[in-house]
């Protein structure tokens, strides 16, 4: 196949959004644990169906007319359009040796969850907004009330309380319950710390903290964290701003089983899994000028988009610790 090469310099995705990776953090929420389901799809452009709480609750349901066999009921699942971003992922070789990569492309999407694709952790905290998830509860640090919740850090704070209520608002629109909790890092830290929790464990010795444990506490199949981290400042300057890619905010939200975008979910990651092609199509290679080098380097570029597939289907919780 033909490798396509771009003569633009290397300053729109991880210079300006710089990503910084570290050996020992690799467990970005959405690639490295799989939060959300990814869903790969061939072209730039495709459609999901959109869930609404209704259809979920009826999707199992089958009704039998006069005379005839039972027939599954009639779904209204809206098809919406969406279009693939581009974003980067750094494969950082000499222009020279790109050639010998191509095999790469077809392990993309495998690259892309073995090495943790930071960029997934971004697009997803720019969609951890109650824009997108309507459901929504805000933290406050004294009074808990039908629209707030004591923050989490506070010495009164009940997170199992609040995550079990939660559940329950959850069910009353699905009629099955969460199964996933995805928390920033650092609210898994003041968790950690948290007396109800830690009221919870037999005795001071077994009170660490994990993400096991914690699982048994909420009544969860899933709890994943946002460990990412970025620096938003111009690569190459000495001193880099670094800071973790979300903070305090966590999603109860309906998981499921994924597999493909026709099945609920309440957020999916829909991925191009085209190889080559001109201008912005599926999976690329391009080239830019590194100074500290001898010659070009080598990027893989990946389409994706982050959606909300059934809203309804999640508890968004803000200022879960301010």
């Amino acid at each position: 196949m033909t490798l396509q090469h771009t003569d633009a310099q290397f300053d729109e995705v991880l210079t300006k959004k710089a990503v910084a990776l570290y050996e020992d953090r690799m467990d970005f929420a959405v690639a490295g644990q799989g939060a959300i389901p990814m869903i790969p799809t061939p072209v730039i452009n495709g459609s999901y169906k959109k869930w609404k709480a209704s259809d979920f609750r009826r999707r199992n349901v089958e009704k039998r007319a006069s005379g005839t066999d039972f027939k599954r009921i009639n779904l209204d699942l809206e098809s919406v359009a969406y279009a693939c971003q581009e974003q980067g992922f750094e494969s950082a070789i000499d222009d020279r040796d790109a050639n010998q990569i191509e095999n790469a492309f077809e392990d993309m999407s495998m690259k892309m969850v073995e090495d943790g694709f930071a960029q997934f952790d971004i697009e997803l905290a720019a969609n951890l907004v109650a824009a997108t998830f309507t459901n929504y509860k805000t933290g406050h640090a004294t009074t808990p009330d039908s629209t707030h919740f004591i923050q989490w850090g506070e010495a009164l704070a009940t997170p199992i309380d609040d995550i079990d209520a939660y559940k329950a608002d959850i069910k009353g629109q699905l009629g099955v319950n969460p199964d996933s909790l995805l928390l920033t890092e650092d609210v898994f830290l003041a968790l950690k710390k948290n007396a109800q929790i830690l009221a919870r464990m037999s005795s001071y010795t077994d009170k660490i903290i994990t993400l096991e444990k914690l699982k048994t506490f909420f009544g969860l199949s899933n709890i994943y964290v946002m460990a990412g981290t970025q620096t938003t400042t111009v690569d190459g300057q000495a001193t880099q701003t670094i800071a973790n890619i979300a903070t305090d905010s966590a999603l109860l939200y309906y998981r499921g089983t994924g597999g493909s975008a026709l099945t609920p979910s309440a957020v999916k990651c829909f991925y191009n899994t085209s190889n080559g092609g001109s201008g912005t199509n599926g999976i690329i290679l391009e080239t830019y000028r590194d100074n500290q080098k001898r010659s070009d380097v080598a990027r893989l570029v990946q389409d994706f988009t982050i959606k909300a597939t059934m809203p309804e289907g999640a508890m968004l919780l803000v200022d879960v610790l301010k």
